[in-house]
C-alpha cells in the first residue's frame, strides 16, 4: 500500500505540473502572435527593413537546415556504412596512385594493377612475408658495372648507413664524428654534418664522437643519428639542416630504427635501454628496459614493435610496446662437431642454374665444414651483434659465431641455424684452430624472401627464405666488395613502369 501511494503521489504531481506548464505555454502563445501581427505592421509600412520575408534571412535558415542535415546523416551512418565509404575512398587513392603514364591505359589492366596493389597491402598487414624476388637476382653479378664506391667523405673510417626510401641519397656515419649526406645516383658528395668539439658553444649542433648508427624515416624527412657521445641528433633530408638533439640516453647509442608509415623513432644504447621518440614532436615518448647487457642493433617494420639483440646477454628480445611486453629469445648457439655434420646432412644439393660464383662459394663452405668436423672444432656464440626483421613474425641474427640465425615468434629457440655463413680465417698458427668471420651486418628487403649478410671475408651474401612449412634459407647470390663491412642498408625501388614485374634493390655497404 504504501508504494502504491508513492506512485498516486507521483502521479498527481505530475499533473500538476503538466497543468502548470500548461498555462505558460498559452500565455507564451499569445505573445508571440502579438509579436507577429505587430511585425507584420512594420514589414507593410516599410519603416523596418529586417522583417520576417526577408531574403538574407531565409538564406540563414537554409544553410543551418543544411548543416543539421548534413551533421544528422553523419551520426546516423552505422558502422558497415562507414566501413563501406572508408574502403571506397581507399580503392580510389590506390586508383589514382596506380594511373599509368604510357600509352595503353585498358580498364581490365588498371583493374589488375588495383587487385595486386591490394593483395600486397594486404599481405603486408597481415605481417608475414609473401612476395618471393629473390630468384631475380641469381644472375652473375659484374660489380665494376652496377658498383658505385663513394670516396672521401670521412677522415676516418664509417661505421653505419642509410638509404632514404627512394634510394636517391645516401647517409653515412664515420668515426671522425661527421654526417655525409651522398648522392647515389651523381655519386657526389652533398653536405657534410662536421663533428664538434665538446668545449664550443654550438656543440649541441654536432656529434663530439663516433657517429654509430643512423636511420631514414619513411617518409624521407628526417634522418636521425646516434653515436658514442650518447646523443641523438635529428636532422631535415629536405633543408639539410639541425632540428633537435637529444640528451636521455646515458651511454652510447648503437641503434636507430624508424617504425613504418610513422615518425616515430626508437633507439638502443650500451646503457641497456630502449627508448621511443616523436620525431614530429621532436619529444621523448617512453623507455623499455630488460636487457641485462649493451643493446647493440635495433629493427622495426610497421607495427608498434621492435626487435633488438644485446650483445654478450646473448638474447633477441621482440619489444610489443602497445601491449608493454617482450617476447625473450636465448641466442648463443654453438658450432660443434655434431652440429657441422648434422649441417652437412642437411645441406640441400648444389644447382646447376646457379651462376659460377655462387657454385664455388658453396663448395668452398662445405669443404671447411668437412675439414673442422674431422678437426673436432668447436665455434661458440659469444656476442650477437646484428639483426634484422624479415616480417613481423620472423628475424634473423647474427654474431661472432659466424652462424646466422633465424627466428620466429613461435619458438624461443632458433628454428633455423647456418653455420659459419661467411667461411673461417686463419689464425697464422698451426697450434689455433681457425676464427669464424664474426657476422657484422644484416639487412633484408621487408615482406620478402630476399636479405643480405656482411662480414670480414670481402663479400656481401645474398640469402633466399624458404618457401613452405619448412623454414630455411640458401644461398642465392655473392657481391663482391672490399675490406670490413660495419653496416648494410637495402631498399626496393618502385619502378616508373606500373606493368613491370621486375624492381632493382639498392644496397649500400659502409
Amino acid at each position: 500500500m504504501a508504494k502504491d501511494r508513492f506512485l498516486a503521489q507521483g502521479v498527481t504531481h505530475t499533473k500538476r505540473q503538466r497543468g502548470a506548464h500548461g498555462q505558460k505555454d498559452q500565455k507564451n502563445q499569445k505573445n508571440q502572435r502579438s509579436q507577429k501581427s505587430r511585425m507584420r505592421s512594420h514589414g507593410s509600412d516599410g519603416s523596418e527593413s529586417d522583417g520576417v520575408g526577408d531574403i538574407s534571412d531565409l538564406e540563414h535558415q537554409y544553410e543551418d537546415a543544411s548543416d543539421a542535415v548534413s551533421s544528422a546523416d553523419e551520426f546516423l551512418e552505422t558502422p558497415a556504412e562507414k566501413r563501406l565509404r572508408l574502403a571506397k575512398d581507399y580503392i580510389g587513392r590506390v586508383q589514382a596512385s596506380t594511373q599509368m603514364t604510357g600509352g595503353i591505359d585498358a580498364e581490365q589492366i588498371d583493374r589488375d594493377l588495383i587487385a595486386e596493389r591490394l593483395t600486397l597491402d594486404a599481405n603486408e598487414r597481415s605481417g608475414r612475408w609473401s612476395r618471393q624476388i629473390a630468384r631475380n637476382f641469381a644472375y652473375t653479378i659484374d660489380e665494376p658495372q652496377i658498383t658505385r664506391v663513394l670516396r672521401f667523405g670521412h677522415a676516418l673510417p664509417p661505421t653505419c648507413v642509410a638509404l632514404t626510401p627512394d634510394a636517391r641519397f645516401v647517409y653515412s656515419g664515420g668515426k671522425d664524428g661527421a654526417l655525409v649526406k651522398w648522392d647515389r645516383v651523381e655519386g657526389t658528395k652533398l653536405h657534410v654534418f662536421r663533428g664538434l668539439k665538446k668545449k664550443r658553444p654550438d656543440h649541441n649542433v654536432g656529434h663530439c664522437d663516433e657517429i654509430l648508427a643512423v636511420a631514414v624515416s619513411s617518409d624521407g624527412r628526417f634522418v636521425a643519428s646516434g653515436g658514442r657521445d650518447r646523443r641523438i641528433h635529428v636532422w631535415s633530408v629536405p633543408e639539410d639542416r639541425h632540428l633537435g638533439v637529444f640528451h636521455q640516453h646515458k651511454d652510447a647509442v648503437t641503434g636507430l630504427a624508424f617504425r613504418r608509415n610513422t615518425n616515430h623513432l626508437y633507439s638502443c644504447s650500451l646503457d641497456r635501454m630502449v627508448k621511443l621518440w616523436n620525431i614530429d614532436e621532436l619529444g621523448y615518448m617512453d623507455t623499455l628496459f630488460g636487457h641485462q647487457d649493451g643493446a647493440v642493433a635495433i629493427d622495426a617494420l610497421q607495427r608498434e614493435q621492435a626487435v633488438t639483440v644485446g650483445c654478450r646477454d646473448k638474447t633477441v628480445r621482440l619489444w610489443k610496446i602497445a601491449d608493454d611486453a617482450q617476447l625473450v629469445f636465448r641466442a648463443g648457439a654453438a658450432t660443434d662437431q655434431h652440429r657441422i655434420t648434422k649441417a652437412l646432412g642437411s645441406a640441400p644439393e648444389i644447382q646447376s642454374e646457379l651462376n659460377p660464383r655462387v657454385v664455388s662459394s658453396l663448395n668452398v663452405h662445405e669443404t671447411t665444414l668437412r675439414t673442422l668436423a674431422g678437426a673436432d672444432a668447436e665455434f661458440s656464440e659469444d656476442c650477437v651483434d646484428c639483426v634484422t626483421m624479415i616480417d613481423e613474425e620472423t628475424f634473423v641474427s647474427g654474431g661472432d659465431s659466424g652462424a646466422l640465425c633465424l627466428w620466429s615468434v613461435q619458438k624461443k629457440k632458433p628454428v633455423f641455424i647456418h653455420h659459419l655463413s661467411h667461411g673461417v680465417v686463419s689464425t697464422g698458427s698451426n697450434d689455433a684452430p681457425p676464427r669464424a668471420c664474426w657476422i657484422s651486418a644484416v639487412a633484408a628487403v621487408p615482406f620478402t624472401d630476399l636479405f643480405f649478410s656482411a662480414s670480414s671475408d670481402g663479400c656481401i651474401r645474398m640469402w633466399q627464405m624458404r618457401a613452405g612449412k619448412t623454414p630455411g634459407f640458401d644461398l642465392v647470390n655473392v657481391i663482391a666488395v672490399n675490406g670490413f663491412v660495419n653496416a648494410l642498408s637495402v631498399r626496393e625501388l618502385v619502378p616508373e613502369d606500373p606493368m613491370s614485374n621486375t624492381r632493382d634493390v639498392v644496397v649500400a655497404a659502409a
